[in-house]
């Protein structure tokens, strides 16, 4: 019986030494516990540290946005007023275009006038040649004849210049209003030449 009392405590003393272990790792495993969910604790600290200011970047980012699509609101409205002016400016050189039109026939009926003109004085000059060839009465009747259709020319030459002055007046208003916009007018060259017509 003692020998059974005796092997009942030492296996007793074996579980309590076995238990005590026991205890002993698992206090030591829950103080690594312990400190590894402290460790953790810190870094989920410093994560919503980091989202915090990861939140506080992205107001940042929202705002900054809020103000570029403001900006690009005025862009676009003030693109809209360019293109109305640009609208306006298309219809004042269409105007422009069909004034140069009338113009262009106006000065096409001045050449015709001109060239008439210019026959005119051909037919005085072949007449000056014959009269050269006659009588010297027959060529001073002639002479005041001719020397009156002159003077009549001179006086529709004299007028034809003052229109032709005006004309030019009037296309050189127009090349200046031109000249911004990179245009040629082609109407110049015909308008110097007749400008060249003595008085």
């Amino acid at each position: 019986m003692e020998e059974l009392l005796r092997q009942i405590l030492s296996k007793l003393d074996n579980m309590e030494k076995g238990f005590l272990v026991f205890q002993e790792e698992t206090r030591q495993r829950f103080e690594q516990m312990d400190g590894r969910l402290t460790e953790m604790n810190g870094r989920l600290v410093g994560l919503e540290r980091e989202m915090g200011a990861v939140k506080e970047r992205l107001d940042r980012v929202e705002t900054r946005l809020k103000g570029v699509e403001a900006r690009l609101d005025g862009v676009e409205a003030r693109l809209d007023g360019v293109e109305f002016r640009l609208d306006g400016v298309e219809t004042r050189l269409n105007g422009v275009e069909t004034r140069l039109d009338g113009m262009e026939t106006r000065l096409g009926g001045v050449e015709t006038r001109l060239d008439g003109v210019e026959t005119e004085l051909m037919e005085v000059k072949e007449t000056l040649y014959r009269v050269e060839t006659q009588l010297v009465d027959d060529v001073q009747i002639l002479l005041r004849k001719i020397h009156e259709k002159v003077e009549e020319k001179s006086f529709e030459m004299d007028a034809l210049n003052r229109r032709l002055h005006h004309a030019e007046a009037a296309i050189e208003q127009l090349q200046s209003k031109c000249d911004p916009l990179s245009w040629t007018c082609p109407l110049l060259k015909p308008v110097q030449q007749l400008s060249l017509i003595p008085v």
